[in-house]
């Protein structure tokens, strides 16, 4: 008998009800579906059993009802096997002769992160843990671990700023780099994480959290949204406007009474310390002050002044100019640079009798001393708000980017609610249970074995969104297609039609050297060198401090150049700062770099998380086996996609199962067979000859080297080309050597 649990409480149901299920892995991958065949629709008695739960549901007046917003955890059991753990969707309530009703709902047994997360942008996720004060320390220590890091690290993007050496260096050993033209980027999984936490789900996964150089822990998300330097969660550019409160007629040099409590007066962030009547710098930045002024000088003309000065710190460093001898709402301007704590206060004095400093208590209305600060972006000492500098993305679309990547599984767990499993395919799979399933074959029903070819398409691409700053527009044009991208083809399907395409919605991380110097940067820059206003989401390796570029220098807090001779913070979409070989590269397919590497790693995407699962569906050997089965509840209530079904001589795994929940019994069931020791291909590329420029396959070495294949060799992207060089004792034909680089872009 079929049993609905939701939320703990029992549901009646109608006796009898047939219940088709179908368990299918297209579930566990397609994480956007807006349902999968878990999903099967109910319609409940509204008994009084039922109603104690929705409540007066079928009353449309009444306010005492469950939430149908809401997701509602549910269980389905039969008799007391659990089938599939999930959750509910009230959808509709039918009516029948105004006496009796029924309530509809929707059981979903696969993560459904698509409603929990609709609309929702990475921005509005609360990450103010990871909130900070961009100071030397908070830089500094994000490099190594300390303080903000590992979650945070400050690395170099060019957001218009159009460095070049010599003619724009971004730095010398006199005037050094500023703390905001750096650019804070988060961990990837910290995102993640807060995704999954504000959705109410948990979640377990080895290729999450699993850290090292490589891996999923060292790749970043730059916190950039068009802010030429990081902004804080409060206003953008605080703005302060105070007003004398009352006239000044005092002999003596003293500071200005201005107030913030004055009528109209603004104080974004309260940077006007009314104690003290000054404003205090809340960072690093360049500030205007607008400064209206009205005074009247006394009796004795030029010889009785009224005398304003502007204090920084205490000193004065600017004097108003009060020539005349009566002058109402006089302006003047001017800008000034305050480091972090740095104050501004307004100082007079008046001389003999009748001077006067006006003042009164309205902002902005009749004469009156007035004193306006508004900054531009700050470059040091302001808060970072990490979730207002992240780029505009939706919560979904930065899972599904990732999912598109790593070819991720989201896999429920049947005994915890809202907890799931979160697998590359290949590791997934790898876990599996061995089960033989040999005996469960009802082979009194027609068992079907048949190729792979409906399930292939001609075409296959992976890809990246077009890159919007010029490096990437350049080579998209020139390439005709997105840098990064792969693509394979079936000329051996002559049944195989049209194009899959798996594109992640992730932009590439496109890295180039700043003109003129060897530091490799990302450039965020339209070709007339304006900054991307709204740049795409893009991830990147952390590699840590490189030695690799050269000296650079940092201003620290109190504006003195720092030679950085530890290391320059380095990103790029290699796993490495120097990549070779056996590193891994964030694109699908090999590309030639902007920058020196020693030689392209051979685990792309593709290759390291795509490639086996290509190489089971094409080949020659790939079969797809249909059959009835006798599966008890136990079976059922027992299975996993991972498990390895072994049937007769083979093993497989489980594509689809579908049966009746109310009878136990036979069931349908599609599997494919397992090839995990099928080749991407007989060579593989494991490691590189600085000394002779060659790549080495199979785990070989200088001293005894596998040069491997031409098929193998190009599969992978290198250059098959004619070896002139002996290698000790060996000159072998041919040689695998890595791609060149290209010219900088400019």
């Amino acid at each position: 008998m079929l049993r609905l649990v939701l939320d703990g409480n029992e549901m009646d149901l109608y006796e009898n009800e047939s219940v088709n299920l179908t368990l299918q892995f297209s579930d566990v991958q397609e994480i956007n579906a807006t349902t999968g065949s878990f999903s099967q629709t109910f319609r409940l008695p509204a008994t009084a059993n039922n109603l104690d739960f929705f409540g007066t549901i079928d009353n449309p007046s009444s306010v005492d009802a469950i939430n149908t917003k809401l997701q509602i955890e549910a269980e389905l059991y039969s008799d007391s096997v659990p089938i599939i753990r999930g959750f509910c969707q009230v959808k509709n309530i039918y009516q029948q002769k105004e006496r009796y009703a029924d309530i509809e709902v929707v059981f979903f047994g696969v993560p459904n992160l698509r409603a929990p997360l609709a609309g929702k942008l990475i921005s509005d996720l609360d990450l103010s843990a990871y909130d900070h004060v961009l100071n030397y320390s908070n830089v500094t220590g994000s490099w190594v671990g300390v303080g903000i890091g590992p979650e945070i690290r400050y690395g170099l993007i060019d957001k218009g700023f159009n460095w070049s050496v010599p003619d724009n260096e971004p730095w010398t050993s006199t005037s050094a780099l500023e703390q905001g033209e750096l650019t804070p980027f988060v961990q990837a999984k910290v995102i993640f994480d807060a995704i999954l936490d504000e959705a109410g789900y948990t979640y377990d996964s080895d290729f999450f959290d699993t850290t090292g150089a490589g891996n999923f822990s060292e790749i970043y998300i730059p916190a950039f949204n068009g802010s030429q330097t990081p902004v804080g969660p409060g206003s953008e550019f605080p703005t302060v406007r105070v007003a004398l409160d009352a006239d000044y007629t005092g002999t003596s040099l003293a500071i200005l009474s201005l107030s913030d409590l004055a009528t109209n007066a603004v104080d974004d962030n309260d940077d006007w310390v009314e104690v003290n009547n000054r404003f205090v710098a809340p960072y690093t930045g360049w500030f205007t002050l607008d400064i209206t002024y009205s005074y009247q000088q006394g009796s004795l003309g030029s010889g009785s002044p009224a005398n304003i000065f502007i204090y920084k710190n205490a000193s004065a460093f600017y004097q108003l100019d009060t020539n005349t001898t009566i002058a109402y709402n006089r302006t003047f301007s001017i800008v000034v640079f305050l480091l972090s704590g740095d104050y501004i206060d307004l100082r007079g004095q008046c001389y003999g009798s009748g001077a006067t400093i006006f003042g009164n208590d309205i902002v902005g209305n009749g004469v009156r001393t007035q004193l306006d600060v508004t900054s531009a972006p700050a470059i040091a000492g302001q808060t970072v708000g990490i979730a207002q500098n992240l780029p505009e993305m939706k919560q979904i679309d930065f899972i599904l980017g990732l999912q598109k990547m790593f070819n991720l599984v989201f896999v429920p767990d049947k005994n915890k609610p809202n907890h799931i499993l979160v697998e590359p395919f290949k590791d997934y799979t790898a876990t599996g249970t061995a089960k033989d399933w040999t005996d469960r074959v009802d082979y009194d029903m027609d068992v079907t074995i048949k190729p792979t070819t409906d399930l292939q398409s001609a075409r296959y691409d992976w890809s990246f969104q077009r890159g919007t700053d010029f490096v990437s527009d350049m080579i998209q044009k020139s390439l005709d297609r997105v840098y990064g991208s792969y693509r394979v083809l079936d000329p051996e399907n002559d049944f195989a039609t049209g194009t899959k395409t798996i594109e992640t919605t992730f932009a590439q991380y496109m890295t180039s050297l700043i003109p003129g110097s060897g530091f490799p940067i990302h450039r965020s820059l339209n070709a007339d060198g304006s900054v991307i206003e709204k740049p795409l989401p893009m991830l990147a390796y952390w590699h840590g401090l490189s030695d690799n570029f050269g000296p650079w220098y940092l201003y620290d807090d109190s504006r003195v150049a720092q030679n950085l001779t530890g290391g320059f913070p380095s990103f790029s979409n290699y796993s490495s700062d120097f990549a070779s070989v056996d590193d891994d590269d964030l694109n699908y397919g090999m590309e030639t770099p902007f920058f020196s590497i020693e030689a392209n790693p051979a685990n792309t995407l593709y290759f390291k998380f795509w490639a086996q699962y290509v190489a089971e569906l094409y080949s020659q050997e790939a079969r797809i086996l249909s059959c009835s089965m006798r599966l008890s509840r136990v079976d059922l209530a027992d299975f996993e996609f991972s498990d390895r079904i072994f049937i007769k001589d083979s093993y497989y795994r489980v594509r689809r199962i579908s049966y009746d929940a109310n009878i136990e019994g036979v069931c349908s069931v599609e599997l494919i067979k397992e090839l995990s020791d099928i080749e991407v291909c007989e060579d593989t590329p494991t490691g590189y000859s600085n000394r002779y420029n060659y790549v080495l396959f199979n785990n070989s070495t200088e001293i005894t080297p596998d040069y491997g294949s031409k098929s193998c060799c190009e599969l992978y992207g290198y250059k098959w080309l004619k070896n002139t060089t002996s290698h000790g004792s060996v000159t072998p034909t041919n040689l695998c050597r890595p791609r060149l680089q290209t010219t900088q872009p400019q």
